[in-house]
C-alpha cells in the first residue's frame, strides 16, 4: 500500500484495475492494534501476554485465549475497542459483491473515527485512501499470495545457495525448485521413452 507502486501500475497499466491484496489491508490493522497495544502497556506498565492471541480471527480462539484477552480488555478498554474494529475490517472480505464490502468498509471508517483513538485514525485516513483499491478485490477476487510464496521460496533458496558464484547453475535450481513436481516428471518420463 504504498503510493509509489500504485502510480508505477497506473504508469505501466492505465487500463488495468488496481488491487490492494487483503493480507496488507488486516496487516496494517494488526500493526496499528499492536502498537495501541504496546504503548497502553508500556504507559500503565501492565503487562499481558496477549499479543498472538490479539492478531487470531474471532473464530479461531479457543475458550482460555477468549478469557485471556478478557482480563486485557477490562484493564485496557481502547484495545477491546481497536480489536473490534479489526475484525470488522476482516468482515470487509466476507462479503458476497462489492456492494456489501462497500457499507462494510463504511462502517469500519466509522468505526476508526468514532473510536477517538489516534492509532485507528490513522487507519481510517489509510482506508480511505485506498478505498477503491482495497474493494476491487470484488472484480476479480485475486490475490498475490502466490507471488509471495514464490518470492519466500526463491529466498529460501537463495540462502541455501550461500552466495551466487555460478548464475547458470543458481537459474536451474531456481527453476527445478519452483517448477511444479508434475512437470518435472512428465519431461523426465518423456525423455525415458
Amino acid at each position: 500500500m504504498d503510493p509509489i507502486y500504485r502510480n508505477i501500475a497506473r504508469g505501466c497499466f492505465p487500463q488495468a484495475h488496481i488491487v490492494v491484496d487483503h493480507f496488507h489491508v488486516i496487516a496494517l490493522a494488526l500493526r496499528k492494534m499492536d502498537q495501541l497495544r504496546r504503548i497502553h502497556q508500556t504507559l500503565y506498565r501492565k503487562k499481558f501476554s496477549v499479543r498472538k492471541i490479539l492478531m487470531k480471527p474471532i473464530h479461531k480462539l479457543e475458550k482460555k485465549e477468549y478469557e485471556r484477552l478478557e482480563r486485557c480488555f477490562e484493564r485496557f478498554p481502547e484495545i477491546k475497542t481497536a480489536w473490534k474494529i479489526v475484525h470488522q475490517l476482516r468482515k470487509v472480505y466476507w462479503q458476497k459483491d462489492w456492494r456489501k464490502a462497500s457499507s462494510q468498509l463504511r462502517k469500519v471508517i466509522w468505526l476508526c473515527d468514532q473510536s477517538c483513538l489516534e492509532e485507528m485514525q490513522s487507519l481510517a485516513k489509510t482506508l480511505r485512501k485506498w478505498k477503491i483499491e482495497v474493494l476491487n478485490y470484488y472484480l476479480s477476487q485475486t490475490t498475490n499470495a502466490y507471488t509471495e510464496a514464490i518470492h519466500s521460496r526463491f529466498e529460501t533458496i537463495k540462502r541455501y545457495h550461500c552466495g551466487i558464484r555460478n548464475i547458470e547453475r543458481f537459474a536451474k535450481r531456481l527453476l527445478f525448485c519452483l517448477t511444479p513436481f508434475s512437470i518435472i516428471t512428465s519431461i523426465f518420463t518423456q525423455r525415458i521413452y
